[in-house]
């Protein structure tokens, strides 16, 4: 597989102004990393050697905790100390060695077997010829501290919007598609003219609803779909995935496996669908890689390089690393991956040692070759038939004009007039050059108007919503002060309410108590009163009772006798019988009533009891008499 030349992984190290030392200073930078700094408690519970402990009751705990996400611990330090410990956990080479560098493609080798054009089709033309600066300083531990301290914000907006943010000391950097067309011109067809995959889709290792029916089927004819490896990718596949492993989907390890985002990416670039973002892809697999703990890599270094020079985030003792540019082209494809080309004119044919091959033909090529038979050549051969005379200088022509997009190209073509064909080969090159130039320009203009129209209305919903918002914030300060004056109205109404019921409660009591006394004054003297004229009633009834007795003795013609006294009601002795009299309650005070005489019934007329004599002499022992003889001054007290 393609990997970094020797060259390439030599590490050196020196200061951000380009003074150099030894390498063994950079070593033991990377070797403190392993550290545990003291009094963190729950860095020091995270076993990260787990395999020394396997056999203990916490290793299987471990071995499942390390398989989740690394931001799932929602503390930003232990995350950056968790990540440093992982990139020098359980791995022999050193982190310098595992920093998978962007590489430059041979343009004009590899657009004779049609693989630029694969690129430049989804307007991916920089991804494989950029490099920044053409410098070999990658800071690297600027770099790692980027990535250690890495969050994912706007995740749940559209891609064009997310940000990657970091930091590098008290510096910040970002990384968004913005800042990444600001290096270079990545994705030149237009953030609306791609499809934006979800971040889960895009890492699925199956197919899902977003791709393509037959992607596996034309990803990998070798074994119609159902394999996973290297060999059953067509042989441009195979190109296109090696170039990709370095510059897009980067992977460090396993990759003579091909996993369903390769599948994605291959796809794109030899179909056209789907119509993938490389700015959404670096995004996806660095956060990734950073989340991952089995991913103990870096990727886009040279990227993530230019990014923090960019925006100044680089401190001024920072370290860097050589890593020399390598550059991808035939000799290093047949060398690692054993694919040859063969060229017979402007046929080109590329082979592997598995059998796989395919043809093409370069059409500029053939077009270049009917021109070069015309005049402008015959110099050239006047000096093959006369090789004696003097040999004049050979002429070189302009490069032709390298487009930035097909829309340019496009314009060249269509700007071309029908004598375009007889004219020499310089004079193409002078007015493909500027028709391009006028292209890019109309180009330029188009997409700045288009930008500063996007931007304008963007200015002006930014403006808009912060209008708004200093209104809601305004309206919200207006109601927390009618809110805390009504409240503060409230608690004032409330005290004197209390001050009021306090006072009412208390009159109310005293006019209870003053009532209380009163009625009890007003019973006491209605007790004494009644009790008083209870008294003077006896008294009355006394009185009134001797003149009734009196005047029926005076009648009867019985003598004058003082009344016996009271009677003792309470004990009074149980009648024996019914001719027994019983206690006399007097008549009312000032009676006018006067006792009828008593009418015994005639002797001819019986009594309903008599009936009951016999019952009645058995139970009271007395004979029984239904008129019994009565005593006058008894008679009115039964």
């Amino acid at each position: 597989m393609l990997r970094g030349s020797k060259k390439a992984k030599t590490s050196g190290q020196g200061s951000s102004s380009g003074a150099g030392s030894g390498s063994g200073v950079y070593q033991r930078r990377w070797e403190q990393l392993s550290n545990v700094e003291e009094g963190d408690g729950q860095l020091e519970r995270q076993d990260w050697a787990w395999e020394e402990a396997k056999n203990s009751g916490s290793a299987s705990k471990w071995k499942e905790e390390k398989t989740k996400a690394l931001s799932r611990y929602k503390n930003k330090k232990l995350e950056a100390k968790m990540w440093k410990m992982k990139m020098v956990t359980g791995i022999s080479k050193p982190v310098p060695d595992r920093a998978v560098c962007e590489r430059t493609v041979d343009i004009e080798e590899f657009r004779k077997i049609g693989i630029v054009q694969r690129f430049e089709k989804l307007g991916w033309e920089r991804v494989i010829d950029w490099c920044d600066d053409i410098t070999n300083r990658v800071y690297l531990a600027a770099v790692c501290e980027w990535l250690s301290t890495l969050r994912f914000e706007h995740s749940d907006r559209p891609a064009h919007m997310w940000k990657l943010i970091g930091n590098i000391g008290k510096n910040q950097m970002v990384m968004s598609f913005e800042h990444m067309n600001a290096i270079a011109r990545f994705d030149s067809l237009g953030v609306d003219a791609y499809d934006y995959y979800g971040y889960d889709q895009f890492l699925d290792n199956k197919r899902n609803d977003a791709d393509p029916v037959t992607l596996l089927e034309d990803t990998l004819p070798g074994s119609g779909g159902s394999g996973n490896a290297r060999a059953d990718l067509s042989l441009m596949g195979k190109i296109l995935q090696g170039i990709s492993l370095e510059n897009i989907m980067v992977r460090f390890g396993d990759r003579g496996t091909v996993k369903a985002p390769d599948c994605r990416v291959v796809h794109a670039l030899l179909y056209g669908t789907p119509k993938l973002s490389w700015r959404q892809i670096v995004m996806i697999n660095t956060w990734d890689t950073r989340e991952s703990f089995k991913r103990k890599m870096i990727p886009y270094p040279r990227l993530i390089s230019a990014m923090i020079l960019q925006q100044n985030a680089l401190p001024q003792d920072s370290l860097w690393v050589s890593k020399p540019i390598d550059q991808f082209n035939f000799a290093s494809m047949r060398r690692h991956w054993n694919i040859t080309v063969k060229s017979f004119g402007h046929l080109h044919t590329v082979e592997d040692d598995q059998g796989d091959s395919y043809r093409f033909n370069d059409k500029e090529v053939d077009e270049e070759g009917e021109e070069e038979g015309g005049d402008e050549e015959m110099p050239d051969v006047e000096e093959d038939i006369d090789p004696s005379g003097p040999r004049g200088p050979r002429r070189r022509y302009r490069k032709k004009h390298r487009e930035i997009s097909a829309n340019v190209a496009d314009f060249v073509n269509q700007r071309q007039i029908p004598s375009y064909r007889l004219w020499n080969r310089a004079d193409q090159g002078i007015y493909d050059n500027v028709s391009a130039g006028i292209g890019e320009a109309r180009e330029y203009h188009a997409s700045r108007k288009e930008w500063e129209e996007a931007q304008g209305a963007y200015s002006q919903q930014q403006w808009g919503f912060q209008s708004s918002f200093r209104e809601r914030v305004e309206k919200q300060l207006e109601e927390q002060q009618l809110q805390h004056a009504l409240q503060q109205s409230q608690m004032e109404r409330m005290i004197q309410l209390q001050e009021e019921e306090r006072a009412h409660r208390q009159a109310w009591e005293e006019e209870d108590a003053r009532r209380r006394n009163a009625q009890a004054e007003l019973d006491q003297r209605r007790w004494g009163a009644l009790a008083f004229s209870n008294q003077m009633a006896i008294n009355n009834f006394k009185v009134l009772h001797d003149q009734e007795r009196h005047q029926r003795d005076y009648q009867a013609g019985l003598p004058y006798a003082e009344h016996s006294g009271w009677t003792d009601y309470p004990n009074l002795p149980h009648p024996r019988g019914p001719a027994d009299p019983i206690p006399h309650w007097p008549e009312a005070v000032g009676s006018s009533f006067v006792p009828m005489p008593y009418q015994p019934p005639p002797q001819q007329e019986s009594s309903p009891l008599d009936n009951y004599r016999d019952m009645l002499e058995a139970l009271t022992g007395y004979p029984y008499q239904p008129n019994p003889p009565v005593n006058p001054n008894e008679r009115y007290q039964r």
